[in-house]
């Protein structure tokens, strides 16, 4: 019996069960991942809900990170789907958060923008994030501080000082998204900002950065000299 590999192998030879397999599943459009999904989850073909998702929602990520809601609006996607999309998408941002540096979380700003990006680029409402650090810069915890609508999101410099004291954090790094993809900073994110700094330096805690995570773009207030 001859073994066929597939490592090897020109990537039009080999179908997309066996590119993902063989670690080149990059190589797969949109379409042939999210069909490769749905095949996977019920075990039969699905062309009809296949074409559907993918021309509506475009791409497997920000199928993703569509509402359960939303997705209920699809015909034909059946209960049983929805949960095992949270599920891939709990997965991956848990995939990339097991990816960031134990020790000096700063020292890598690339995981950590990884992490950052896979969390909240494709958000469709604004998102408060604050992460805390020690004082060798590792993440103690990352929080949702606020969720709030499509352009803005209520924060308290207060409660973000308040929990970096019960946290025992010596820094903290700002983070949140426009659902609109351009990350540049609205005149409310930079006044905002100057108030949680303010209020972290009340408490003797350092206020590292402000990153704006957009669609495939980032802003950070420190490269920026916006802090």
């Amino acid at each position: 019996m001859t073994t066929v590999t597939t490592d090897k192998a020109p990537i039009h030879d080999l179908t997309p069960e066996q590119a993902l397999i063989s670690g080149r599943g990059r190589h797969l459009n949109e379409a042939t991942l999210i069909d490769l999904f749905l095949k996977s989850i019920t075990g039969r073909e699905q062309t009809a809900l296949s074409a559907t998702l993918s021309s509506r929602f475009t791409s497997l990520a920000t199928l993703l990170s569509i509402s359960s809601k939303e997705l209920t609006s699809v015909e034909g996607i059946g209960i049983h789907i929805i949960p095992m999309l949270q599920v891939l998408k709990d997965a991956s941002l848990r995939y990339n958060k097991e990816r960031l540096p134990n020790d000096n979380l700063l020292n890598n700003e690339n995981k950590l923008l990884d992490y950052l990006t896979s969390r909240l680029a494709r958000e469709n409402i604004e998102q408060f994030r604050v992460l805390f650090l020690n004082e060798r810069h590792s993440l103690i915890k990352d929080e949702a501080q606020a969720r709030g609508t499509v352009n803005h999101t209520p924060v308290y410099p207060r409660e973000v000082a308040r929990r970096a004291m019960e946290l025992d954090a010596t820094e903290v790094v700002l983070v949140h998204n426009h659902p609109s993809g351009d990350p540049t900073p609205s005149e409310a994110d930079l006044i905002m900002t100057k108030h949680v700094k303010a209020a972290l330096d009340t408490v003797g805690t350092r206020l590292v950065d402000h990153f704006i995570i957009g669609n495939g773009q980032h802003i950070s207030f420190k490269n920026k000299n916006l802090l």
